[in-house]
């Protein structure tokens, strides 16, 4: 392999240059030729091509003749090689194309208008292609779940159980203690504002409706969800990689049977016990904030609440806790699922799950209390 070179002469009465391409005008070897090249023959017109000396050749190596001649010469400069002129004239036909091209990326590189009706069409794209996949996955979960219900001898009872308490019963020390911090700060925050107006025993009122009816659910179901959803992902994601899930299909098990079916039962059995322990959690954080702020006992503060916070308000809290449920599986599963075979998907899906999970538990949560307030609960 020989580094590649050129020499320039001019034929003698002519004055038409003739170029002496010398040693491997390859990707490897070219270097900076095709720049000195492309130096030399500025200006030049008429130029020809001697290939003599000229030991290898390739299409990187034409491109660099081809940008260094450009029109000031015939196409037919290898006529004494024919596989080096079959070389030349793919790419004399290619640049054309390959230039257009170039202009055209230019062009809208330069265009934000382009851009940004290219970036809305590509996510309405992706978009729409999420939505289908979605609907086609909640089919099949649906038929499973009927199906299990139906004969309940389809349902694998041991990933059941090992998911309630993996994904359930393991969240319950975070959720309680992240509830008893929030009702002890509704708490104080309440006290310091009706304190003002001489109002601050409806404190005890403030923190058993706001705790039952959306903190300790919400929060709740946002702790499961960064819990759940992001280690449901990454689990199906992981056998998807490591193709257990085809494995699984080759051997005539459906996952949404074993792996699917499991994590949403355990999900909407846990999720509300998670959530009225939580719920519990936070209301004994006001208590001892009221209790120490106000001086108001324990007695005085459930007397309070069982004669001035309606029951309406926990069944507000506690209807949600379902649907948060069968959000965070679907989420975390389906994007499991379509993990690709490269580590980058399986981090990408992870996060989608755990955002989507918590925007969709907001969304949910939103809704029902617009429908709740309009029927004066």
């Amino acid at each position: 392999m020989s580094k590649a070179d050129f020499t320039v002469q001019t034929a003698s009465g002519e004055g038409n240059p003739v170029v002496s391409l010398k040693g491997d005008w390859t990707a490897v070897s070219l270097r900076d030729a095709g720049e000195r090249l492309t130096a030399a023959l500025k200006g030049k017109t008429n130029i020809r091509i001697d290939s003599a000396e000229l030991k290898a050749f390739d299409t990187a190596g034409a491109y660099a003749v081809r940008s260094a001649v450009g029109d000031n010469c015939d196409d037919d400069l290898f006529t004494e090689h024919d596989s080096h002129q079959r070389v030349y004239a793919l790419v004399c036909d290619l640049q054309p194309k390959v230039a257009e091209a170039q202009a055209k990326t230019a062009r809208n590189a330069f265009s934000p208008i382009v851009n940004a009706l290219a970036a809305v069409g590509h996510s309405t794209a992706e978009l729409l292609a999420d939505l289908r996949n979605l609907n086609i996955f909640i089919g099949q979960l649906v038929t499973v779940s009927f199906l299990s219900f139906v004969t309940p001898g389809r349902i694998r009872w041991t990933p059941l159980v090992a998911q309630m308490q993996q994904a359930g019963l393991g969240a319950l020390p975070v959720v309680c203690v992240t509830n008893f911090f929030v009702g002890a700060v509704v708490a104080f925050l309440g006290i310091l504002q009706l304190q003002a107006f001489g109002a601050s025993v409806f404190a005890v009122e403030l923190i058993g409706i706001s705790v039952l009816r959306e903190f300790g659910p919400v929060i709740a179901a946002v702790l499961m969800a960064g819990r759940s959803a992001s280690s449901f992902t990454a689990e199906i994601g992981a056998m998807k990689m490591n193709q257990e899930i085809d494995a699984m299909r080759v051997m005539g098990i459906n996952p949404f049977d074993a792996l699917i079916f499991p994590r949403l039962a355990a999900l909407i059995l846990t999720v509300p016990l998670v959530s009225f322990v939580g719920s519990m959690a936070g209301l004994f954080g006001g208590l001892i904030v009221v209790w120490g702020t106000l001086g108001y006992g324990p007695n005085f503060f459930l007397g309070r609440m069982s004669e001035y916070v309606p029951f309406v308000n926990y069944f507000v809290g506690f209807i949600k806790t379902p649907l948060f449920a069968i959000a965070i599986t679907v989420i975390g599963c389906r994007l499991g699922m379509i993990v690709t075979s490269d580590v980058i998907s399986l981090g990408k899906q992870v996060t989608r799950a755990v955002v989507q999970a918590i925007f969709t538990i907001i969304l949910i949560d939103a809704a029902i209390a617009m429908m709740f307030n309009g029927f004066n609960f």
